[in-house]
């Protein structure tokens, strides 16, 4: 039973490598990030004696973006080469693990997949709710588009999305607006533009999906997210929308 969930946590991990270029690639990624709860997954410990009923896991501070993360592996092989001999290993359940570290940032198999999960996506998959899926996209710079102010309801957006980036500091300031694009304007979107610290696209763009999926009622336009650092201009067409958050 344990190598069947292995197999098919390795298809899934296979799925999630590639880019999420599609809304069933992207729940692909999800089905993996719900499918690591039921499997046996090893992280590092200190070298020695483990003191009674406490366990001390290892973490290291991300060279790109100075955030601190807890490693964990999906076979022992990599948890053994990443360990050099200089730790231990410990194995258990995805969602022990999870449990056991609730309020650290975790990431999947750093020298490999580099798959990292915020405690608010951790609580969410121990609490069976969903993390939102997104795909990725990359719009010419060049490309025409039409652009307005919301048109369809947006409060409790900006309401939710308020109170994450209050808790948030990478986050400087937030804007909002409709795009129409296509020839002939039939392909309408929220386009979310995000002032964040570099090195927390990742992060924001996570937390932000996650916050997306539980929004009640659901938003009657898809949202699209960009990130531009602090020190780079603004996009034009952020300023036919409303700026929600910051100064």
């Amino acid at each position: 039973m344990a190598k069947a969930m292995s197999s098919q946590l390795d298809e899934l991990l296979e799925a999630a490598r590639r880019p999420a270029d599609s809304l069933e690639a992207a729940r692909t990624q999800e089905a993996f990030y719900k499918a690591l709860l039921g499997i046996t997954v090893f992280a590092h410990v200190p070298a020695g004696p483990t003191p009674r009923n406490r366990i001390r896991f290892i973490q290291f501070v991300r060279p790109d973006n100075g955030q601190t993360v807890l490693p964990f592996f999906s076979n022992r092989a990599q948890a053994e080469v990443a360990a050099a001999g200089k730790v231990g290993i410990v194995a258990m359940a995805g969602r022990r693990l999870f449990e056991l570290t609730r309020g650290a940032t975790l990431m999947l198999n750093p020298n490999h997949d580099r798959v990292v999960l915020y405690p608010p996506e951790i609580s969410a998959l121990l609490e069976g709710r969903p993390l939102g899926v997104f795909s990725r996209e990359t719009l010419q710079a060049d490309e025409q588009v039409g652009v307005c102010l919301p048109s369809v309801p947006t409060d409790n957006l900006i309401l939710a999305l308020r109170d994450l980036y209050g808790r948030e500091p990478s986050v400087r300031a937030g804007y909002l607006v409709e795009v129409h694009r296509g020839a002939d304007g039939s392909d309408v979107f929220l386009l979310l533009t995000l002032v964040a610290v570099r090195g927390n696209d990742e992060r924001v763009v996570q937390l932000t999906t996650l916050e997306l999926s539980s929004l009640s009622p659901e938003l009657k336009l898809p949202v699209t997210l960009s990130c531009v650092p602090p020190d780079e201009p603004l996009p034009e067409l952020c300023h036919h929308g409303i700026q929600f958050y910051g100064t």
